[in-house]
């Protein structure tokens, strides 16, 4: 349902609802992908950045964080569109984020990042480089120094220690342990009896 620049998106509770959150936005993301605002807004944040994938990633970076945080109640994903004008909390800005990546042809997921009872408490997107045939993972948090401000002060990365992503990359994730935003990270393989994330299944 769809309101006011809004998606209501009411989600389960503990994995289930990670997996709800996950898939919402990266439907959104992609979704928005085609929308003709967000691509000129990506293309004019990327003006000055050249050729390189991996400058144009920063250009978009930087205009995320330029947008201001909003903190929202409820769970509800704001539209990139609206976004773009008026800010957004972490999910909001995930859903650009990722919008804008895949935009100009850059492989991007989202990620809940949750606590060890499974309640996600934070998202953020991942953008794979090279984009054809990605080698390592950047991780785009725009809010990484707004968001403490608000709810994440006691969020810090010991207590977020299990990760979750859409997919598996040739059985591997990316390795986060201690990553912040901006830093490319590489892929490890997944340790029997280590839980960094599960394979979700979507609709095409």
């Amino acid at each position: 349902m769809e309101a006011f620049g809004y998606s209501l998106t009411p989600t389960r509770a503990g994995l289930d609802g990670i997996i709800d959150k996950i898939v919402l936005i990266e439907e959104m993301g992609y979704k928005y992908a085609q929308n003709r605002e967000v691509q000129d807004t990506v293309l004019k944040a990327i003006s000055g950045a050249g050729s390189a994938a991996d400058d144009q990633l920063k250009a978009w970076e930087k205009f995320l964080e330029s947008l201001p945080y909003r903190r929202e109640a409820g769970e509800i994903l704001r539209k990139p569109t609206e976004t773009i004008k008026h800010g957004g909390d972490c999910d909001d800005l995930t859903v650009l984020a990722i919008a804008g990546a895949r935009a100009i042809g850059l492989p991007a997921l989202a990620e809940v990042v949750a606590d060890s009872k499974l309640n996600g408490f934070h998202v953020r997107a991942l953008v794979g480089l090279p984009p054809l045939k990605p080698d390592f993972w950047v991780v785009l948090d725009p809010v990484c120094w707004s968001e403490p401000k608000w709810a994440m002060a006691e969020k810090n990365s010991t207590l977020a220690s299990q990760r979750f992503h859409s997919v598996i990359h040739s059985g591997n994730l990316p390795n986060l342990s201690g990553t912040k935003k901006g830093t490319l990270v590489t892929p490890i393989k997944l340790l029997a009896g280590t839980l960094l994330g599960y394979l979700l299944l979507k609709k095409k």
